[in-house]
């Protein structure tokens, strides 16, 4: 019986500290619970759910071709690595950040064990070439798309990548 107590009691005495933790941070530092969340345990970044849905599509002992991350970076070797990749039939990925007008995002092809080419293309609204949009919250779109045609390399407001034009034929699981 007296470990229920002292569990309770524990219990209790956790809730009230939270609480009290909660309430002060609020009044004192202007921080709401929710922003205090998304501060510790940030939503993952628009690259991060690409190269995921990307390595999801090529699978385990893909060749990982690289990230072309900065804006007017040097995409000659991905888009060299995803070629040489393509004509020899082995799985891979590679993804490339860009900046659009309103948006930004990154944009990436996998080809998956039935050598079969998709694009993945995650845009997020804002901090386009134009400055800032505003928004209420992060607006995140993800496409993935089935490419009927080989990829081309194609270079939009200084940024360099691989794009296979996609028609409208979702990946399935």
């Amino acid at each position: 019986m007296r470990s229920g107590r002292t569990t309770l009691a524990a219990t209790l005495l956790a809730v009230a500290v939270i609480t009290f933790s909660i309430w002060f941070l609020n009044k004192y530092f202007g921080l709401e619970a929710h922003s205090l969340i998304a501060r510790l345990w940030p939503p993952p970044t628009a690259e991060q759910i690409e190269k995921k849905q990307l390595h999801r599509i090529a699978g385990w002992f893909s060749l990982d071709c690289g990230h072309v991350g900065r804006r007017r970076e040097n995409a000659d070797r991905a888009i060299a690595c995803a070629h040489k990749v393509l004509k020899a039939g082995r799985r891979f990925y590679v993804s490339f950040d860009y900046v659009g007008w309103d948006s930004h995002g990154t944009t990436g092809l996998a080809e998956d064990s039935k050598h079969e080419v998709y694009e993945v293309a995650t845009d997020e609204l804002g901090r386009g070439s134009l400055g800032y949009v505003a928004t209420t919250r992060t607006v995140r779109t993800t496409n993935v798309t089935f490419c009927e045609k080989p990829p081309v390399e194609e270079t939009f407001l200084a940024n360099q990548y691989l794009t296979c034009h996609p028609i409208a034929r979702h990946y399935r699981d």
